[in-house]
């Protein structure tokens, strides 16, 4: 290639100059005034000015030069030699060229410093925020649940980082959130992955961060980034908190995010969860209000005149609070033990409408003669029908086996070629529970119409994770019509769960008869929320929600009082202590098949309980 020319390097540098923006044209249109306001002033002092005499000081006439330059109006008062208003005119003439130039110049500016401030890349000056990295119908949920927290306090900031428009995360988040309270949200757009995009967020003045990432590849990428960029920033107070779907990529998460990151799979959780709900519905509701931080939530108070007294011995003392648990040597212990006596360094873990509201009062009396004394009658086995595949049902059908009567039956129905049983576990190793698959066009009338004339106990809709979320919710809410139909068809009542990707389907899908609803990505939200505020509570609800230990559920109230007799919430709690359980509520049956949830009873007086109703324990 030949030497480029002199005219052509110029050329280079001024486009080279120009592409920088805004500033470096305002520092050109600058340069260029000041040599023609010079210039134009020295050629008129050269000229003698005006009046062609010289009389006038050279800086003055430069001074009247700069003001025909940024002022048009003086050249027509202007009086003077001929050459002198040649000048002056030049001048002005370039004058105006130079001022209408740098009015498009500066207009242009403001225009693109507004639309680099509306894609989010301007970067977060807070401090003390929680940073919530990805943005979906999950996002939305942790953000109401935070309004809720941030209600007893000021200055709660919440900063989004995602790949989304901002304006299109600002204006869902106005949609689905009519009052953000407290709470401000500041949205910034960037790729989750990116330390250059996560600098933006203010990690080093952060409170925790939340990764809430569909795709788990992604997770464990954006938590080894958020580590790094905390560990370089030297924020050692502030921690991770993330979800992942695939139990395998739970270890890889851990190890990317070291001792700052709390990494959860909800696989497990919500396998049990559904398997609860049908045997026992309302289980779903039960777990939505203690991981909501609106109404009654899990709080660690340190009690001084708690010590010395067992668990049982201090809910007979609580009047608006049930202890669950203690907290010694920083590690949480769930129902310890009817005979356990609390210490003086421990911390009670209770269930409470608020912090601080757990005050021990005078012993309750408790009415024994309501006490049940006959034995239980063992469960009778019974049958589940599952419709529809995800990958879920491998661990549901694990914690069927555990929870069933040996004897017991799950079928599993669903469209041809969905069924992988090499994905499911093998007849020999269930106890329990015997497995029958069937590969049938579950949409059809007819086929639904046979299977539920086998009159099963349960029946549970799973999501199809095959599909996208609102597909699969659309196919559930089809199965749901054509199921309640034939119910009332039939003039028969089945329990029916549903499993539902959207809150939003859910109130569709409520409209029609339901015994419960599992909306994961609402416990998924709420239980990241919880641990992003209170960092301690992963330990708590992992031991409640675990299938080892003490964790929630629902076991008939006649095996604690006997029916029909008015029992007040402290003899509930003492007779259920009695087997080494900690009552925190109950499920009042309806002549509907309806139900009612309550959770620590505000009113503790004397209820009548009918052999239809349960009650909540934490048992093991």
């Amino acid at each position: 290639m030949k030497n480029p020319s002199l005219w052509q390097r110029i050329r280079y540098w001024f486009d080279n100059l120009m592409s920088k923006g805004t500033v470096s044209l305002l520092l050109i249109l600058g340069v260029i005034t000041t040599i023609v306001v010079v210039a134009g002033g020295l050629t008129a002092a050269a000229l003698g000015g005006p009046d062609g005499k010289g009389e006038e000081p050279t800086g003055s006439t430069i001074w009247f030069t700069l003001m025909h330059a940024i002022n048009t109006g003086v050249l027509a008062k202007e009086e003077g030699t001929i050459p002198y208003l040649v000048v002056m005119t030049i001048v002005t003439l370039v004058g105006i060229f130079i001022t209408s130039f740098l009015i498009g110049t500066i207009s242009n500016g403001i225009k693109e410093k507004v639309t680099e401030l509306q894609r989010g890349k301007s970067r977060v000056i807070e401090r003390g925020h929680v940073v919530i990295i990805g943005f979906d119908e999950n996002t939305t949920s942790i953000i109401e649940e935070m309004v809720y927290a941030a209600e007893n306090k000021k200055g709660a900031v919440a900063v989004i980082l995602a790949d989304h428009d901002k304006t299109d995360m600002e204006d869902t988040i106005r949609d689905r959130i009519a009052d953000l309270g407290n709470l401000r949200v500041v949205c910034r757009t960037g790729r989750p992955d990116s330390p250059k995009d996560l600098k933006v967020c203010s990690l080093d003045t952060c409170k925790s961060v939340i990764v809430n990432l569909e795709d788990d590849f992604m997770t464990v990428k954006t938590v080894l980034a958020c580590e790094t960029l905390l560990d370089e920033y030297e924020n050692h107070d502030a921690y991770i908190t993330a979800a992942v779907r695939d139990r395998d990529v739970l270890q890889p998460a851990k190890i990317a995010g070291g001792e700052r990151a709390e990494i959860l799979n909800f696989q497990k959780t919500m396998a049990r969860l559904m398997v609860q709900a049908g045997r026992h519905p309302g289980m779903s509701e039960i777990l939505s209000e203690l991981l909501s931080f609106k109404g009654n939530e899990i709080y660690v108070e340190d009690i001084p005149a708690a010590a010395g007294h067992t668990l049982p011995e201090i809910n007979l003392r609580l009047p608006h609070a049930t202890a669950i648990g203690i907290v010694r040597d920083g590690a949480p212990v769930l129902n310890p033990g009817k005979d356990e006596l609390v210490r003086e360094a421990d911390s009670l873990i209770v269930i409470a409408q608020d912090d601080g509201t757990a005050a021990l009062q005078e012993c309750a009396a408790v009415d024994e003669s309501a006490f049940q004394r006959a034995p239980n009658a063992p469960d009778a086995p019974h049958t589940l029908l599952v419709l529809g595949c995800s990958d879920l049902l491998k661990q549901i059908l694990l914690e069927e086996d555990a929870y069933a009567a040996p004897g017991s039956t799950v079928i599993i129905a669903a469209e041809q070629g969905k069924i992988d049983a090499d994905a499911l576990p093998e007849q020999e190793s269930l106890s329990n529970i015997r497995l029958e698959l069937r590969s049938c066009k579950i949409f059809s009338r007819r086929v639904l119409e046979r299977l539920v004339a086998e009159r099963p106990s349960s029946i549970l809709l799973v999501s199809d994770t095959g599909l996208d979320a609102e597909e699969a919710d659309a196919r559930t809410l089809m199965l749901q019509l054509q199921l309640t139909d034939i119910a009332q068809e039939i003039g028969s009542a089945i329990p029916l769960t549903i499993e539902m990707n959207s809150t939003r389907n859910q109130k569709l899908s409520q409209m029609m008869r339901a015994t419960d609803f599992v909306v994961s990505s609402r416990i998924t939200a709420k239980m990241m929320a919880q641990i992003a505020e209170q960092r301690h509570k992963k330990a708590i609800l992992n031991n409640l929600l675990s299938d080892s230990g003490p964790s929630i559920c629902m076991k008939p109230v006649t095996r604690y009082v006997l029916p029909g007799k008015p029992v007040d919430f402290y003899t509930l709690g003492a007779s259920a202590a009695r087997y080494g359980e900690i009552a925190i509520g109950y499920k009042k049956m309806a002549g509907d098949g309806s139900f009612t949830i309550e959770v620590n009873p505000h009113s503790k007086a004397a209820t009548e309980f009918s052999e239809h109703d349960d009650l909540i324990v934490v048992a093991s």
